[in-house]
């Protein structure tokens, strides 16, 4: 009897064992079929190349994903990749390629990236669904971007290339004091404004923000102290008032006030040389105006630019 139960014991030992050399070798097995497709695909070097696509982050609002869009250059269509916070390396099959690179989910924008490197561009989101000249839209969020006009993808060489992501979303801070009559006495009202010449788009690898849609904004000015009010705008860009430099629609800025007993008063002015002037004399992304606006009831409204500056810091409110 005991030398059954040790024969038996002995079998089901094999039997274990036999049992553990099965899976060890399947598991062999599958990971080496697993790295043999692996380098059957991304490793093939007759096939595909190395990138190495560095990101030179000049501030903390740029976000650390960022989604890659490589244009072949026989195609519109982008092979798309996802990097990480220090950019993007992987492989790419063998070819040309120019390069977009952009951080999704926008709030106020549309990504339009099927279209080409050369239509690879951030839409503002439209408000108005009325057919006009002009349409309405939307502020855009935090887009930031950069592109490369080529790259060359080469089997066994690997690709490397360091990029600087600008913000793509400029800033316009309006500072308004309004006064009425001959002393200047404060006139209790409420104000609203809208602003002509915006940009609907912008050009992500380059940032050149595009005038081939007529487009207004519209914005509320909060009021800070009695009689002075504050608002802020995000946009790609304004026109700059001549054809060959993308647009010569002018940039009006226009505000309604509406006074304690409901009378509402609008006047406008063009300012579309002091934010060329400020928009171009800096590198800044933010500009600041200083405007006051004076009411009497036979003149009605006149609006005067009285300064700018560009930074983040207010420049004050400034009577002429």
């Amino acid at each position: 009897m005991e030398r059954y139960r040790n024969k038996r014991g002995i079998r089901y030992k094999g039997y274990r064992m036999t049992q553990v050399a099965v899976w060890v070798i399947g598991i062999a097995w599958i990971m080496m079929i697993s790295s043999c497709a692996y380098r059957m695909t991304d490793e093939d070097w007759e096939k595909n190349g190395k990138v190495r696509l560095l990101l030179r982050k000049p501030n903390s609002g740029c976000p650390d994903n960022m989604t890659w869009y490589f244009y072949p250059e026989d195609s519109e269509s982008p092979l798309m990749r996802t990097g990480d916070v220090s950019g993007y390396e992987g492989t790419l099959p063998l070819g040309r390629y120019r390069v977009a690179v952009c951080n999704t989910g926008c709030t106020g924008v549309t990504l339009e990236m099927e279209k080409g490197y050369e239509e690879a561009c951030g839409r503002a989101k439209q408000l108005s669904s009325l057919k006009s000249s002009s349409v309405q839209i939307a502020c855009p969020g935090s887009l930031y971007g950069t592109g490369l006009e080529q790259i060359e993808v080469v089997g066994g060489e690997t690709v490397a290339k360091e990029l600087t992501p600008a913000n793509l979303v400029r800033t316009l801070e309006m500072n308004i004091k309004v006064t009425g009559g001959d002393k200047g006495d404060v006139v209790p009202a409420v104000l609203s404004g809208r602003l002509t010449g915006v940009s609907s788009r912008v050009h992500i690898p380059s940032g050149k923000p595009l005038f081939d849609t007529p487009a207004f904004m519209t914005f509320e000015p909060e009021e800070v102290s009695p009689g002075v009010y504050a608002s802020s705008v995000s946009l790609f860009g304004l026109s700059p008032g001549e054809e060959e430099e993308g647009s010569d629609e002018p940039v009006d800025l226009s505000l309604t006030m509406t006074l304690a007993d409901g009378k509402e008063i609008t006047s406008s002015t063009d300012i579309t040389k002091e934010v060329k002037d400020a928009f171009t004399a800096t590198v800044t992304t933010h500009v600041i105006l200083d405007l006051v606006v004076r009411y009497d009831e036979i003149g009605g409204l006149t609006i005067t630019l009285t300064d700018w500056k560009p930074g983040s810091d207010g420049s004050g409110v400034v009577t002429p």
